[in-house]
This record gives C-alpha cells, structure tokens and sequence, in this order.
C-alpha cells in the first residue's frame, strides 16, 4: 500500500523551513530601516562635501609638517570636518 499524504513530522518540518526562509527575508539588509537611514545620511554628506557646505560637521583647525628629503620642512595649515554618529565616522581634510 503506497501513502501519498504528509504525515504530521512532514509538514511541521515544511512549516519550519518556510518560517526560517520567510524571516530571513524580512530581517534581511535590503528592508533595514537602519541601513536605509545610513545611506540618506551618507548621501547627504557627500552632497555637503561636494558643494563644500559644511554645515552641521565639527571643524578642527590644525597644522601639519611635511617633511620633504629629510632636511625641508614645511607647515601647512589643514581644516578637518569630522562628522560622528553611532554606526557613522567620517573626517576630511582641506587645506
């Protein structure tokens, strides 16, 4: 006699591959609120720094040597526009 049913083993074990399939798509990066959020945040930095508009970035004035040939140096006076959140850093230097 040949059984063409599920037995009850059979389908909690299919309902239990499904729900680890169907969450991992809902948890997956592509639907991350977070990550969605980080990359409007890091679009809009590379708009601030491309216009150079450096609103809402800390500036930190500083000099720095160069040294050239071991016996020239020289100080340069460099700009740094850092911007810092919890999953975000970020610096660039302008002279």
């Amino acid at each position: 006699m040949v059984k063409n049913s599920f037995t009850l083993l059979e389908t909690l074990i299919s309902i239990t591959l499904l729900i680890i399939v169907i969450s991992g798509f809902s948890y997956s990066s592509y639907y991350d609120e977070k990550n969605n959020k980080n990359f409007m945040i890091l679009n809009d930095l590379e708009n601030k720094f491309s216009t150079q508009n450096y609103n809402n970035l800390t500036k930190i004035s500083t000099q720095i040597q160069l040294v050239k040939n071991t016996e020239t140096s020289e100080y340069i006076s460099v700009s740094k526009y850092t911007f810092e959140n919890d999953d975000i850093k970020i610096f660039k230097y302008e002279k």
